[in-house]
């Protein structure tokens, strides 16, 4: 506040009117309505300017944290779109026609080969069932008028039930139907026939196996074999596929019409006997899932290029930057994200179109999927489909293709004398492994994995190192000699892609997430240099009005006193007039 130590007074000629003088700042009208609440909340408002430039400076940090939980979002996004084509079965499939549709009906997963099928239906499967050969006029007739026995066997159990005297034919199947034994095997009914009630049974499953057998230890008559009707004998379903087992005599059984471990990758579903004719089964790739899987694959990570463009970028025009740009964090994530679409996919080897070995389709590019170089399009940085090339590719190889985006660990070797036995998802690094290993005197002598000793164990090769901890190599030529080669295990962009974004968005470990718990710390930093200065100027402003009630009492007392000054000079003034 202005010092008050010289204060001057001005009256006009008529007496009404005055100013007066503190330091600088000056009152008009003092002790006669003057706002002092007006000059405090000036002067709060000129102190106030540091927490205004914390509270801009707490917006922008807000602002980036903002734009980074958008990012993270789609980030995660993206990730779950992916698991839904993360193995060849998802990604691929297989379609099937069938030559007879009323015959039998076919469904096949990715595991599937290419290849027709010649079908051959010789017997269905169906259940046991029979029934008594005696009826009962009501459901409420008494079918054991003295204590019996009931003996039933059915799928390896048997059942021993003793029915007491005066059982009805109603309690009996409840009885029967309750009895442990049977749940799930056997079913009985009394079923209605027209003007009697016969009792049913049922297996509830087909096959031969499942067959049910009234043994001779049952005493109650209408249960015993001689009173037993069979309708329908529990057998299993007989097929051969292209021609396979040979011989007349010989099928591939089964308990169900539904058949899933008869051919790889193929669930059959039978109707009806075609023997001795066949069916032909026709497996082709689904080529338009794998097309609307690629193209969803593109659409989904452009989402996310979209997003680190934007939040990055510089405008050529205005020459003004984004809300992140230049963040070493973002820099990082963005640079990873565009390795992933622009490297070779991990374990996928080189193409010699001279030999046709390696993998034809291995990046992107090679598929025709590009990264959009012209900074004048809308479309900057994002990834682009070139048609021609895409559909070539999907016409040559669509296995080769799927493979590319969805190998799941799938393992291979370079040379026919070794190969991988086995791995650990998650462990082994997937990429290309270098293996060198020498036989002498019938056995392994010494081994490197990537250049680093190997375990050796009879005829396998564990790696110690790192790189290819997990990894078992089975030597398949044992003999004295010394072997190189490669043992690749690849996996597709969209396992990489789902393995990165995992990485980058980990709530403890994710660059992302990292960055988020810095600005964290930076905005609670600001919060507590606002709080200082919320109650900086809140003190402030007591004291200003403390003051200033000190002063508009003091010129309340001037104010007084110079109104008595004016009423003397006026009258001094009368008196010379006079």
């Amino acid at each position: 506040m202005a010092d008050i130590g010289r204060v001057g007074a001005q009256v006009s000629s008529a007496g009404k009117t005055s100013s007066y003088w503190s330091g600088k700042t000056k009152f008009e009208k003092l002790g006669n309505g003057t706002d002092f609440g007006k000059i405090v909340e000036t002067s709060i408002k000129q102190q106030g300017f540091h927490q205004r430039r914390l509270e801009k400076w707490r917006a922008q940090w807000v602002k980036k944290q903002e734009s980074l939980k958008e990012l993270n979002s789609q980030m995660v996004t993206l990730s779950t779109a992916l698991k839904e084509m993360d193995s060849i079965g998802k990604f691929m499939g297989r379609t099937t026609t069938v030559t007879a549709p009323d015959y039998i009906s076919v469904t096949a997963d990715s595991t599937a080969p290419v290849s027709p099928y010649a079908v051959e239906i010789n017997q269905l499967a169906c259940n046991d069932i029979w029934t008594s050969s005696v009826g009962f006029p009501s459901e409420k007739t008494v079918i054991s008028p003295t204590a019996s026995k009931v003996s039933i066997s059915c799928g390896g159990k048997t059942v021993n039930i003793d029915v007491p005297a005066g059982t009805t034919v109603r309690g009996l199947v409840s009885m029967l139907n309750a009895t442990e034994e049977l749940k799930g095997r056997v079913n009985v009914e009394a079923v209605k026939t027209g003007n009697d009630y016969r009792l049913k049974f049922s297996s509830l499953k087909m096959g031969d196996a499942n067959r049910i057998t009234f043994n001779n230890s049952t005493t109650l008559l209408p249960l015993h074999p001689v009173g037993m009707q069979h309708l329908q004998q529990g057998q299993n379903s007989k097929i051969k596929i292209d021609g396979f087992p040979s011989g007349t005599d010989k099928w591939i059984e089964r308990d169900s019409n539904t058949i899933t471990d008869a051919a790889q990758g193929l669930t059959l579903t039978l109707k009806s006997i075609t023997s001795p004719k066949v069916v032909i089964v026709n497996v082709n790739t689904d080529t338009e899932k794998v097309i609307e899987n690629i193209r969803n694959f593109v659409e989904q990570v452009n989402i996310v290029r979209k997003a680190l463009r934007d939040i990055s970028k510089v405008d050529s025009e205005t020459n003004e930057a984004s809300v992140l740009t230049g963040n070493y964090g973002v820099q990082l994530a963005a640079q990873r994200f565009k390795d992933l679409t622009a490297t070779k996919g991990s374990g996928f080897n080189n193409y010699d179109s001279s030999t046709g070995t390696g993998d034809k389709f291995n990046t992107l590019r090679t598929l025709g999927i590009e990264t959009e170089t012209d900074q004048g399009s809308p479309d900057f940085g994002l990834l682009k489909i070139d048609e021609e090339k895409f559909q070539k590719a999907m016409k040559d190889d669509p296995e080769g293709v799927a493979k590319l985006f969805s190998a799941d660990y799938e393992t291979g070797s370079s040379s026919p004398n070794f190969s991988v036995k086995s791995l650990i998802k998650g462990v082994t690094k997937p990429g290309t492994h270098e293996i060198s290993y020498t036989i002498s005197g019938g056995k392994i002598t010494s081994a490197t994995i990537n250049g680093k000793p190997a375990r050796i164990s009879g005829w396998e090769i564990t790696a110690n190192d790192m790189s290819g901890m997990g990894m078992a190599i089975r030597v398949d030529n044992q003999n004295d000699g010394t072997y190189t080669g490669t043992a690749g295990i690849k996996t597709g962009k969209v396992i990489e892609m789902v393995e990165t974004l995992k990485d980058m968005t980990n709530s403890k470990t994710g660059i992302l997430n990292i960055i988020n718990n810095n600005y964290d710390d930076i905005i609670k930093n600001i919060d507590k240099k606002l709080d200082y200065e919320k109650s900086r100027l809140e003190n402030l402003e007591k004291t200003l009005k403390a003051k200033y009630a000190r002063l508009d009492t003091v010129l309340g007392q001037y104010s007084g006193k110079m109104q008595m000054l004016q009423g003397q000079i006026a009258k001094l003034g009368s008196g010379s007039a006079k």
